[in-house]
């Protein structure tokens, strides 16, 4: 049995405790205890004690120093791939650190909550963002922090079990925001195509931006059909892999405003027999279903709890996963809203402009419920990737080697990519970019096996 000593067992030392409980495995019994406590406890092992203080009381425990303090993007690079906050380092810049408190704000999401409470939501762009040093979403470093605890805890009491790393698993999935070529695509992709030859025009790369830009010309005037099941039934076939789909549902108390008429897609499931028949096909083929959120539900309860109630009615499937349109996140209303719903495991937690890790971590996971400092009850799988970063942003990221690196270091490694179900037709032709991501992690997959 471990005992781990605090000053005060706060709710979110509670809380990250349990995440590195499930992320890193931990199968040793252990027990939370108080210092004022501590000659009480019933359980207490001398020779297994973790301290988290501001000062080490017993000679053979594993000190942790507390220092809950920390300043956006001041930080010590303990090493290149792991970065802490200076604050929260004790004796220099090679000194020790306070592991928890650096986990806490990365995957509790503190900055963000805290910038939405001064008014300033990220949504889910990340120049929004308080922290600018884009370093850090390259790096899963509560993944990082927790196995350099994990390692610690080894050294000290190697008696202390731990699970084995489990199979990586990466997730593919489809937003299906569009099943046909509607007005309001054709003005967003194309003005995507225009921006991108502008950006090409400002580095003098005058191809490229006449490239972009009769691009952009040609999706606006020509027709497409993206009825692309069939065709990513045969591409995830090859590759051996059942992908997760995310269906929007329109309902009928929707108002309509000029935003939400160019960003929401344009069909209703409810209406259309020829979607719902596909949607129970795939579920009985083994595709997993969730609710792609409207992107006014992200802040209304109601209009979320009717698009699943559409959803759900029209395919006969209850629904467990959800991803967010556009994915628009409000830390103090969208995930109140998904549990409400029962949602169980959500993959909003992404950035729309960047790929990287938005949390810090790329493992399966207890979003933070900063409101009443606990977890809350759904899972989240980590967005990472999505075409978009790729093709429309132009974020190739040193060819996401920093992705397939970590998958060697996480122990419970476990994200989401999301190639739009568009995508694989001939207007875009992203779905050898998708075939070579694959092909890329599937090599990492087999020789971290």
């Amino acid at each position: 049995m471990i005992t781990v000593l605090t000053d005060d067992i706060e709710l979110w030392f509670k809380y990250i405790w349990d995440q590195f409980i499930q992320i890193n495995s931990l199968k040793s019994g252990y027990e939370l205890v108080q210092y004022s406590d501590f000659k009480h406890s019933k359980h207490v092992n001398y020779s297994l004690i973790i301290e988290y203080g501001s000062r080490q009381q017993f000679l053979n425990s594993l000190f942790i120093p507390k220092r809950k303090a920390h300043l956006t993007d001041d930080y010590v690079w303990i090493r290149k791939d792991l970065p802490v906050y200076r604050a929260t380092v004790v004796g220099g810049d090679n000194g020790s650190f306070d592991i928890f408190w650096n986990a806490f704000v990365h995957l509790s999401r503190l900055e963000e909550w805290e910038s939405e409470k001064n008014g300033n939501p990220i949504h889910s762009y990340s120049f929004r963002h308080p922290r600018k040093d884009k370093r850090i979403w390259k790096i899963p470093v509560v993944n990082y922090l927790f196995n350099e605890l994990e390692e610690k805890i080894r050294q000290r009491f190697p008696e202390v079990s731990f699970g084995e790393k489990a199979k990586p698993i990466i997730e593919l999935s489809h937003d299906v925001d569009y099943i046909h070529k509607t007005i309001q695509l054709r003005i967003k992709q194309s003005l995507f195509h225009l921006f991108n030859s502008g950006k090409f025009l400002l580095r003098m790369d005058i191809k490229n931006s006449l490239l972009k830009f009769k691009n952009g010309v040609e999706f606006a005037l020509t027709d497409s059909d993206y009825w692309c099941f069939d065709d990513w039934r045969e591409l995830e076939s090859k590759m051996g892999i059942r992908s997760v789909y995310y269906f929007f549902s329109k309902a009928d108390n929707q108002t309509c405003n000029p935003k939400q008429w160019l960003l929401d897609p344009s069909y209703d499931i409810s209406n259309n027999m020829q979607l719902k028949k596909k949607c129970m096909e795939l579920a009985s083929e083994g595709y997993q279903l969730g609710i792609h959120g409207s992107y006014f539900s992200a802040e209304n309860e109601e209009l979320f709890l009717r698009e699943k109630e559409l959803m759900e009615r029209a395919t006969g499937i209850n629904i467990k996963k959800s991803r967010q349109h556009w994915l628009n996140y409000y830390e103090c209303k969208t995930p109140y809203i998904h549990t409400k719903a029962g949602i169980e495991e959500d993959s909003t937690i992404g950035f729309n402009d960047i790929a990287g890790f938005r949390s810090g971590v790329a493992s399966l996971y207890n979003p933070y419920d900063h409101k009443s400092n606990a977890p809350f009850p759904f899972k989240e799988i980590p967005l990472v990737v999505m075409d978009s970063h790729l093709y429309d942003y132009s974020d190739r990221s040193d060819n996401l080697r920093w992705l397939f690196d970590s998958i060697h270091k996480v122990k419970n490694f476990s994200i989401s990519v999301d190639w739009h179900q568009r995508v694989i037709s001939n207007d875009y032709g992203w779905g050898k970019g998708l075939e070579q991501f694959m092909t890329y992690s599937r090599d990492d997959l087999d020789n971290n096996e």
